[in-house]
């Protein structure tokens, strides 16, 4: 009997919260309690062992909690962190045990000396650890309430994503569809335009623009877990991405569209041609990620930035970044328009609009299931791709240096990675020269 991936993702996500888990991490809990109880006992244990306990029930709540926020998913070891941050508190009564007096340097370890000193005492830290210990009770109740609404819808949970969606469950792709906007004459579109890695729609807006100025029915997609489409879906590989923007066309009454897509919006556009051939009349491909081998795409997508860099390296210090910025999304994205003088506002402020999984999909994809080399070696529809030759990230020589007999191939002079943004002209040719 097999598991579906909801299940098999749901088990996944709940087990650091297992039953027989916990029980075994409340028992070593007592029983090291117990010890450390028994240890202060010829020196006031209400006075010394509290205290530390309480400061460090209440540590371990607030970790707990930031790890969930960051991390879209619950911390191992839940009930055994409260040990480890008591251990942490009471270091200095064990190095005194050993010799070594108190002093106020001690204050290190969360406070040691000065945690007596607070108004009320015990009392006031009972208090802090009961507030910090429900305050982490309810947004975990949420979590797993969110969590299992997915699974009832047969999806798999959220795991990773976080902000709003940490409490709230994420919008089924089949029944919310991906986020979009239609320029030009009423009617079914005649092109889709589909986004790169970290980006939404608003890429699109300068092409999109002149194209439906010139009677064309332009469809811009935001693509699950980007831009406006971030609360939708909690799967984001290559095939998710096809079924998400082939029902949209299906909603939309298209037939035979062109479909054009941008960086990692290429993979999207040949898988989409690939499993839905009766969908499409054509694809435009504008600075497609070819890699020749796993090397060379980690160097070339490496060169995205810092964030790309922790994710293709497997850093944890990645999915904590993006949960931060999930946390912070509208702080992230002043900053990030502030330094991005020379992107559009609604272009900069949308490359904080994702999720991490749906980020780290989307690199692992180009990576492991990248389907561009045999989609411009042999095309399934008429094809022209659109290179820049100064871009760093996708340079024109990857493409060039493909098999690529059956496609055309426009070169633009000085184009860099942003080509529907900076070299919009250029696109729009290509995309009529195709159909």
């Amino acid at each position: 009997m097999t598991t579906s991936p909801a299940l098999a993702g749901w088990a996944l996500a709940y087990r650091p919260l297992r039953r027989n888990g916990l029980l075994l991490q409340l028992v070593l809990l007592g029983v090291a309690e117990s010890a450390l109880f028994a240890s202060y006992r010829g020196h006031d244990a209400g006075f010394h062992w509290a205290t530390h306990f309480l400061v460090g029930l209440s540590v371990a709540a607030i970790t707990n909690l930031a790890w969930l926020s960051l991390k879209g998913a619950p911390a191992r070891f839940q009930l055994a962190a409260v040990l480890g941050w008591h251990l942490v508190a009471m270091l200095p009564d064990l190095l005194f045990s050993a010799g070594i007096a108190h002093d106020d340097w001690m204050d290190v370890f969360l406070g040691h000396v000065s945690s007596h000193d607070v108004p009320g005492g015990a009392t006031t830290w009972l208090f802090l650890a009961v507030l910090s210990s429900a305050m982490y009770a309810v947004v975990l109740a949420g979590w797993l309430n969110a969590r299992a609404s997915e699974a009832r819808q047969g999806m798999a949970p959220a795991i990773g994503v976080g902000g709003r969606a940490l409490v709230h469950p994420q919008g089924n792709p089949v029944e919310v569809g991906l986020a979009h906007e239609v320029l030009g004459p009423e009617g079914p579109p005649a092109i889709v335009l589909l986004h790169g890695l970290g980006a939404s729609r608003e890429v699109w807006r300068p092409v999109a623009t002149q194209l439906a100025a010139g009677g064309r029915a332009v469809l811009m997609v935001d693509l699950l877990g980007f831009g406006a489409s971030r609360s939708i879906g909690t799967r984001f590989g290559i095939d998710d991405h096809v079924a998400a923007v082939a029902g949209l066309l299906h909603a939309r009454g298209a037939d035979c569209v062109l479909v054009v897509g941008h960086s990692f919006g290429c993979a999207v556009a040949v898988a989409l041609v690939a499993g839905h051939p009766e969908l499409a009349r054509g694809l435009v491909l504008v600075s497609p990620p070819v890699f020749r081998d796993g090397e060379e795409a980690r160097l070339r997508l490496g060169r995205r930035g810092w964030l790309a860099r922790r994710v293709l390296g497997g850093s944890p210090v990645a999915s904590l970044t993006c949960g931060a910025m999930c946390l912070l999304r509208a702080p992230a994205a002043y900053a990030v328009v502030r330094r991005s003088r020379n992107l559009p506002e609604a272009v900069a402020r949308d490359g904080v609009e994702h999720v991490w999984p749906a980020y780290r999909d989307a690199l692992d994809a180009l990576l492991g299931d990248n389907r561009l080399p045999a989609a411009i070696e042999h095309p399934a529809v008429p094809t022209t791709v659109v290179v820049g030759d100064a871009d760093p990230e996708t340079p024109a020589e990857d493409v060039l240096a493909w098999p690529h007999d059956e496609i055309d191939v426009i070169v633009v002079a000085s184009g860099d990675h942003l080509l529907p943004l900076r070299h919009a002209d250029e696109v729009v040719q290509a995309i009529r020269h195709t159909g």
